[in-house]
Formats: C-alpha cells, structure tokens, sequence
C-alpha cells in the first residue's frame, strides 16, 4: 500500500490570505507546477459546478472521514451562463449555490489582491437544503487582466454546515422516537411507510360487500388454489381439472354467504302483467 502523503499529526488550516496569496497565486502566474504531493493532496482539481453534488464530491475526496466543522479545498473553474454575458451559472448536481453575501477583500499590505463570497447550497425538494456551505476566493480581475491570467479559476472551501447537520440530527431523533419499539427506525431520506389497502381473500367475512369481494377476486389474475395443482404428466388432466373447480366452488360459497347482504326487496307487483 502506497504511503500517504500525509505525515503524522498534520493539520491543514491555511487562512484566507494564505489561500490567495500563496495558493491561488501559485496556481495562476506561476510558470510551472508549482506544487509538491502534499499540497495537491490538500487542495485538489474537482468541477464544483458540475453534475456532482454537494454529499457526492464529499465522499468522494475522503470528506466522510473529516470531523464536521472540517472543509475540502478544491481548485475549480467559474461556467457563464452564456459565452458573452458576465452571469455565472451556479448549478451544482440537483441544486445550486446561492450567494448570501456581498465580496469580503483581502488585501496584501495596502493593496487589495482578492476577494472572498460565501455560498450555501439550496434545493428545497432535498432534505440536504442549506446542509452545505463554500467559500469561494477569487484574485482581483484587475490584476488577471493586466497580467492576461483567466478569470475563470478559483479557490473553494467547502464544508457542511453545522446549523443545518444540528437540525437535521434533532428531526432524525424525533422520529425515531414517535416510532414504536417494535418498528424499524427509518432515517433515511429516501424511506417511505407504505400500508396495503388491499384486503385478503381469506380475511373476507360478511362486512365486505360482494363488489368489494368480486373488486378482489378480479384483481388476481391466477386464483391460488387451495389444493396444488400439479403439472406432472403423470397426473390425469380430468384431476387438474376437478382440483381447479373445488377452488371456484369454495369462491362461489363464499359470496353466496354475503349476497344476502346486498340482496334488495323489489316491488313483484311491478313484475306480473297488469
């Protein structure tokens, strides 16, 4: 197994002068790869506005072993909703990146050098609405258009947001607890109850109507019979076929024990010739 380039009792805290003046500085005007095996392995390359989402791109770089006020550093590129336009689009997987905050600067001495946004992620259709949070660090575009750098390469800090994990561990508790303790507990959020309306046949009495029990009878394509049927050569047909008309007798008793039940008192005089 290859040795982690991780040493021993290392914690990785850059601040955010750290990130843009070192990190993202490096990566844009620096003519080769400026980098060795332990910072590529802090930050990597990963497409945060892509088809991933937020909990994909987490577990896929080793986030599910993080405590959860630790972040991921990702270098990743800005998409414009068109090719002339300034907008950008901030679609990631199933939701988007909502900014919730104006540009903070970071300066160098006096002179500002970049900038940081922070963003949360929503989809109100997911229980993962506002559980993640990105800080996005951005070089001054004056600087990158005077030096012919792209605009579109940034510095992201990604992690979960502990608010919304708090909330999310208080609903999954509260729901175990209104569950009954010979039921499953069921914190998924993909997981459903589902209870069937449908009534068996041999649970049938005399409240059910005949509708209700033809309504039954009708919805099984193949009755089960009460005795097996085999398919055996060895077995006369005329058996099989006196197997299969003890199942409909029993059926055909059964309704006739309700009918009386749904049988409405017709006025005979109506039915003899005046």
């Amino acid at each position: 197994m290859a040795a982690s380039p991780i040493p021993v009792g290392f914690r990785f805290r850059p601040t955010d002068k750290e990130l843009i003046n070192h990190f993202l500085f490096q990566k844009l005007f620096a003519p080769t790869n400026p980098f060795n095996e332990l910072e590529k392995f802090c930050v990597r390359e990963c497409d945060l506005y892509g088809s991933l989402d937020p909990w994909d791109i987490w577990n896929m770089y080793g986030g599910d072993g993080l405590k959860d006020d630790r972040p991921l550093y990702f270098f990743t590129r800005l998409k414009k909703v068109s090719v002339n336009g300034l907008r950008i689009n901030r679609i990631v997987g199933s939701g988007t990146w909502a900014g919730k905050d104006s540009d903070d600067t970071i300066a160098l001495g006096n002179a500002v050098v970049g900038f940081k946004k922070r963003f949360r992620y929503e989809n109100k259709k997911s229980p993962d609405n506002g559980a993640w949070i990105m800080h996005k660090f951005g070089i001054d575009p004056s600087l990158l258009r005077q030096h012919q750098k792209p605009e579109d390469i940034v510095l992201c800090r990604m992690k979960k947001n502990p608010v919304a994990e708090k909330k999310k561990r208080k609903l999954q508790q509260r729901w175990c607890n209104n569950i009954s303790d010979d039921e499953p507990c069921m914190s998924s959020k993909h997981s459903k109850l589902v209870e069937s309306s449908v009534v068996p046949i041999w649970e049938l009495n005399s409240q059910h109507t005949v509708s209700n029990m033809v309504q039954v009878w009708q919805s099984i394509e193949s009755p089960v019979p009460l005795v097996p049927i085999s398919d055996e050569p060895s077995v006369p047909i005329w058996v099989q076929q006196n197997q299969q008309q003890d199942v409909e007798l029993i059926m055909n008793s059964h309704i006739a024990q309700v009918l009386p039940l749904e049988t409405k008192h017709e006025d005979t005089s109506l039915m003899c010739d005046p």
